[in-house]
């Protein structure tokens, strides 16, 4: 019979299982604000339901929520800039040789493998610089004793963008933030093909009125 009774370091285990468990899930829900840098809504499901944040506007969501929102809007940049990318060997391919490719392989072997990859962490992390603005509150910290804190894992195993997202930073109080926001918009944030014509023109107006 008292074999079955559980020792002192199981009892002990089970409780810092369910402290961490506990943690989690009080950290899905701190508060983070996020930011959608394209020129046109940014669409995004989760759970069944859509969310969206205005083009050049910011948003406040649960942590949960921007996880989900950072992985589907890296996807979206990425693949634009993919697609960019490969029409431009593709073009410089025609230009140089003179005719197409000879078949899928050699396309893939000339423009394909040569475009950015989804999961290029360092890319990945100059697009949360952008997207991921910072921790804005965090839920129910207080009422968290010491002991329930999640030890760092020697080896972390999660997707890149989970541990990408782990490095938020904590936004300042209210007397900081109109500053933060001020040096945020001065970012050289992402452009678009249609933002990069535009300014191409401004600038090349403003070139020609000189001159005159």
């Amino acid at each position: 019979m008292s074999s079955l009774t559980p020792t002192e370091f199981e009892i002990k285990h089970a409780s810092e299982v369910e402290l961490a468990k506990r943690e989690l899930a009080r950290k899905s829900l701190d508060t983070i604000r996020i930011y959608n840098p394209l020129d046109r809504v940014f669409k995004y499901m989760f759970d069944g339901y859509w969310h969206r944040v205005d083009p050049k506007a910011y948003d406040e969501v649960p942590r949960y929520l921007a996880n989900h929102f950072f992985k589907k809007i890296c996807d979206e940049m990425i693949n634009e800039q993919i697609m960019v990318k490969g029409e431009e060997l593709k073009a410089l391919r025609e230009k140089q040789m003179g005719r197409q490719f000879l078949d899928k392989y050699d396309e893939n072997v000339e423009v394909w493998n040569k475009v950015p990859k989804k999961d290029d962490e360092g890319l990945i992390n100059e697009i949360k610089k952008v997207v991921i603005i910072g921790l804005v509150r965090e839920y129910g910290i207080d009422d968290i004793p010491e002991e329930a804190r999640v030890p760092d894992a020697p080896i972390d195993f999660r997707p890149v963008h989970e541990r990408v997202m782990d490095e938020i930073q904590r936004i300042p109080d209210d007397a900081e933030v109109d500053k933060l926001m001020g040096k945020t918009k001065e970012i050289p944030l992402y452009i678009s093909k249609k933002d990069q014509e535009k300014l191409d023109k401004e600038k090349l107006a403003k070139e020609v009125k000189n001159e005159e």
